[in-house]
């Protein structure tokens, strides 16, 4: 194998599987990029740990076609860090990869692409078309509520479905939704000529690798199909393979409130600027923020016995009976962060132990939910 390739290209190509790429038991050719020049002028790369894979090209000189596997996360450190000239990548017969840009000369250890396994859930089989943007808007907006204990496997992701409603009659969504167990973030978005035959559950993983892949890409649309239990994703030249959760997803619209004697709206900037400064004197074992709402004024106040006390107060309108409560300090970091500048929140609750329903202005098609935390 010979060729040249440009640093930006490869070092994108090279990205994309560096974290994906990892040792796995018995097989330790997963820590490494399958990377195959073809005859028809592209460098190709394949990077899979079982449950995730990845395929993705890129234009360059093909001198002499061939394939090598290299250490995924070695390729990717020494190419970020070459100066920005054409890259020359040469096999030789020493089971070396020879790296030449500019004055920089690497030679680093293959191994034989024979021993890589054969990838599957790589097929787009009659896909459907989402746009990339709300994909990408959707993913930032759930993805900091997936549970990360993965012996809970069945909310150890995002749960996808398209359903009928939040837009009207005969307007189908795209939902999905997150929970740790003691939040949920749950978003809808219009997606015609877009459904889910079945609704399914995406690993936390593969959805970092997706939002990897379309924060990478220039393309306007993704293309989605299921095929054979994984998700199939398509974004420009690259394509990744997610195997999808064997399990029920609970049933989350039994967690939303139904009833509301309480509404706070405030700027979303000062609410998070508040939460910010007041959690700087919790501890590890006692995150809790406090909210004390008292004739349309919020105080947001924390103490812990290591560090002291912290308060603030903020002006807001308030709708309905004064109320005091509290939250998880970082999961309000979360949840406001994941909604932009120069909107307002406003939080939905029902008396001082119930959750707290969390919508924006600018978008009634988003909410989030907290659980609330109990004060000695």
């Amino acid at each position: 194998m010979n060729l040249t390739i440009s640093k930006e290209s490869l070092v994108q190509l090279s990205y994309l599987t560096s974290s994906l790429a990892q040792k796995k038991g018995s097989m330790p050719i997963l820590a490494n990029v399958l990377l195959d020049a073809t005859e028809d002028g592209k460098l190709k790369v394949v990077a899979t740990d079982l449950e995730v894979s990845l395929r993705s090209e890129a234009n360059a000189q093909i001198k002499d076609p061939g394939k090598v596997t290299v250490e995924a996360k070695v390729l990717y450190e020494i190419v970020k860090e070459l100066p920005n000239f054409p890259i020359n990548l040469n096999f030789s017969k020493k089971s070396k990869l020879e790296i030449e840009c500019g004055q920089s000369r690497f030679k680093i250890n293959c191994v034989s692409p024979d021993e890589f396994p054969e990838v599957q859930g790589l097929n787009l089989n009659e896909p459907a078309t989402i746009k990339n943007k709300i994909l990408s808007e959707m993913i930032d907006k759930t993805l900091y509520a997936v549970c990360t204990d993965e012996t809970r496997f069945s909310i150890n992701g995002i749960y996808a479905e398209t359903i009928e409603g939040p837009l009207g009659p005969n307007k189908m969504c795209l939902r999905f939704v997150s929970t740790d167990g003691h939040r949920m973030a749950v978003i809808d978005r219009s997606a015609e000529g877009f459904e889910l035959k079945n609704s399914v559950i995406i690993p936390k993983k593969g959805i970092q690798e997706l939002k990897k892949v379309l924060e990478e890409s220039d393309a306007e649309d993704a293309k989605v199909s299921i095929d054979q239990g994984f998700l199939v994703v398509g974004v420009g030249p690259t394509t990744l393979g997610i195997r999808l959760v064997d399990g029920q997803y609970p049933d989350y619209k039994q967690v939303i409130p139904t009833e509301t004697s309480t509404k706070i709206t405030a700027d979303r900037s000062q609410l998070l600027s508040a939460v910010k400064r007041v959690s700087l004197v919790t501890s590890d074992k006692s995150r809790a923020v406090k909210l004390k709402l008292v004739e349309g004024n919020l105080l947001v106040s924390s103490a812990s016995p290591e560090y002291g006390e912290a308060s603030e107060n903020i002006d807001v309108t308030q709708d309905g009976n004064d109320v005091a409560t509290g939250f998880s300090g970082r999961y309000l970091l979360d949840m406001l962060g994941s909604i932009p500048n120069g909107t307002e929140v406003t939080i939905r609750l029902h008396g001082n132990s119930s959750p707290g329903v969390f919508t924006i202005d600018t978008d009634p098609l988003y909410e989030g939910i907290i659980m609330p935390m109990r004060f000695d």
